[in-house]
């Protein structure tokens, strides 16, 4: 399996994460959103396969310190902090309880942190769709925020020291 950007050649067709609005982001979005320059969406397939295994989306972002309700030791002193979004994250059912969930929030990471090493960003930022995902994010270091419900941040320095990527 590889990781690289989304393209058409891509086959999006078949993907089944278990959740409709990700399944029909990916096959519906995602190609006009990388054109558009609103995120970027990063694939795993199968060498020789074009069928989408799994995916995620990136995105710069700020974080509203007040509007968060974040400490100002993880915004740093700043009332906007920047960061990146993992706008979306998901994979296919068939490889779902393997574990690869976590490999492929890590490539997501590691994605980010050279992104934040190339032009600045301090936070990772995640919106849980649900209360699963949720979770999943919490085992993976990634903290609550105070103000803004199912939305967790993590340092770019706690995402060094959690997953080895920088």
């Amino acid at each position: 399996m590889y990781s690289t950007g989304l393209t058409a050649d891509h086959d999006l067709s078949q993907f089944d994460c278990g959740k409709d609005v990700l399944n029909k982001w990916l096959q519906t979005r995602a190609l006009s959103a990388d054109k558009g320059m609103t995120s970027k969406t990063y694939v795993w397939a199968f060498d020789e396969d074009p069928a989408v295994k799994a995916y995620y989306a990136i995105a710069p972002t700020l974080v509203d310190r007040a509007k968060d309700g974040i400490s100002s030791s993880m915004a740093a002193g700043f009332w906007s902090v920047p960061a990146f979004l993992l706008a979306k994250f998901a994979l296919d059912k068939s490889l779902q309880g393997q574990g690869l969930g976590t490999e492929l929030l890590v490539d997501a990471v590691s994605k980010m942190m050279g992104a934040a090493q190339a032009s600045g960003g301090r936070l990772i930022v995640v919106d849980a769709i649900d209360d699963d995902a949720f979770s999943f994010y919490e085992r993976h270091d990634f903290i609550p925020v105070e103000l803004t419900p199912g939305r967790l941040v993590m340092k770019m320095s706690t995402a060094l020291a959690t997953f080895g990527v920088g």
